[in-house]
């Protein structure tokens, strides 16, 4: 997969997704081993989303080298969660996949999403 089969993909799914009512692209760099992506979506119920990788290639395969999944309220204030790999949190088992819930001081174990992870996140506790 190249880093424009992948942005292209993630486009497809969030144009598809029905938590997603709209959504602009923020920043997009495109090479030929490596990118980084955007995008900030408002959730059918009005929530605010913010998702953001730099990633490579390696064998045909995409790896989120640095992401930043933030969820917030409709006015944008209150996080719902946050996924991150920064490298902060040592002692958790998951070191340095994990993700904020509520809170910044709220951390718990996580595993690295990606994008379409994080709208099927989305959709599963948003949707129907």
């Amino acid at each position: 997969m190249s880093p424009e089969d992948y942005v292209t993909a993630t486009k497809e799914i969030l144009t598809t997704s029905p938590v997603i009512e709209n959504w602009v692209v923020v920043a997009e760099m495109l090479l030929l081993d490596r990118g980084h992506f955007r995008v900030r979506m408002t959730l059918t119920n009005g929530d605010f989303v913010e998702a953001s990788d730099f990633f490579h290639v390696r064998e045909n395969q995409i790896e989120q080298q640095r992401y930043r999944y933030q969820w917030m309220d409709t006015k944008r204030q209150q996080l719902k969660k946050r996924w991150d790999n920064a490298p902060h949190f040592p002692q958790i088992e998951t070191f340095p996949h994990h993700v904020h819930i509520g809170q910044e001081d709220n951390v718990r174990p996580s595993q690295m999403l990606g994008i379409d992870g994080l709208i099927a996140i989305l959709e599963q506790e948003l949707c129907c």
